[in-house]
């Protein structure tokens, strides 16, 4: 007979009730069963476990040896199946996303505080690179999933690509920049000034000024943006701030940008989503809708 958890269980609840019938409760069973399982596992090493005394019982000088030995497996279990438990439910473990520079800006603060507030045993790894960088991430199997908008990447049959939302890009300047307030701008009104992004956008190629700072920092791509003449592309809920403030200009530029851009996650195909994982796309999709 193998000695199972489920047993030390009970010697442990017999103990500490200090009676078989109290212990048969809590644990859900007929007094009968409880002393019979009892009773096989004294008949099993050859001494009695516990003293029987009046309507009682107490550990044996042997009993109480098996009893001490037995605690550390079973907190060692309690803490198993609270693990098992905070990650099944999602509060608990690492995730490990990718996330590109521009939607960084926008989701990221609020996704962070989602996850890890009222979360103690949470670890939340961000990757903030560009798309095709965060492909070769979830290949290697360093992150489980990444977030790029459309065009972005090329993912291939082995990776699960699914919608999520949308997000609104746009063109902004400082205040009192020379094209501020101007309607119906085109690629050549551009021209004459330098781009602020974190990638080269497509639209760029040879129609506009070669001057740019490209940096993944968005945060400092807009601080810039507010001492300089540099046009920049983010989305509009990143900087809404600053737009409501006057601080900051968005362009009239028709047909330069889509008015709204799908965003899409990716992930191993047939890889089962972790509950953190499945938590967190859930909220970037509540996100998204909100902006």
């Amino acid at each position: 007979m193998t000695v199972s958890l489920t047993k030390l269980q009970q010697l442990a609840a017999v103990a500490r009730w200090g009676n078989i019938s109290r212990a048969a409760e809590e644990l859900h069973i007929s007094q009968p069963a409880l002393s019979r399982s009892i009773a096989l596992l004294e008949s099993r090493y050859g001494f009695p476990i516990f003293n029987r005394i009046g309507h009682g019982v107490e550990p044996t000088a042997a009993g109480a040896q098996i009893l001490a030995q037995a605690e550390p497996l079973l907190q060692s279990m309690r803490v198993f199946e609270r693990n098992a438990a905070l990650l099944a439910s999602g509060k608990a473990g690492t995730l490990r996303i990718g996330i590109p520079p521009l939607l960084a800006s926008q989701l990221l603060a609020d996704l962070s505080q989602n996850i890890l507030v009222g979360n103690d045993e949470v670890e939340l790894q961000v990757s903030i690179r560009s798309g095709p960088s965060l492909l070769d991430q979830l290949k290697e199997d360093r992150i489980e999933f990444f977030l790029f908008a459309e065009t972005q990447v090329d993912t291939g049959p082995e990776i699960e690509v699914v919608s999520i939302g949308e997000f609104h890009p746009i063109c902004v300047v400082r205040k009192g920049h020379p094209l501020s307030g101007r309607a119906n701008l085109t690629s050549a009104d551009l021209s004459a000034y330098p781009w602020a992004s974190s990638v080269e956008p497509r639209v760029m190629g040879e129609l506009l000024n070669p001057t740019r700072l490209l940096c993944d920092n968005y945060h400092i791509l807009r601080d810039v943006v507010l001492r300089t003449d540099l046009v920049c592309i983010c989305t509009r809920a990143f900087v809404a701030g600053e737009l409501a403030e006057g601080r900051l200009c968005e362009l009239d530029i028709p047909g330069f940008l889509p008015a709204r851009n799908p965003i899409y996650y990716a992930a191993l195909k047939g890889r089962i989503l972790s509950p953190l994982a499945k938590n967190a796309i859930a909220h970037i999709g509540v996100l998204l809708a909100q902006r």
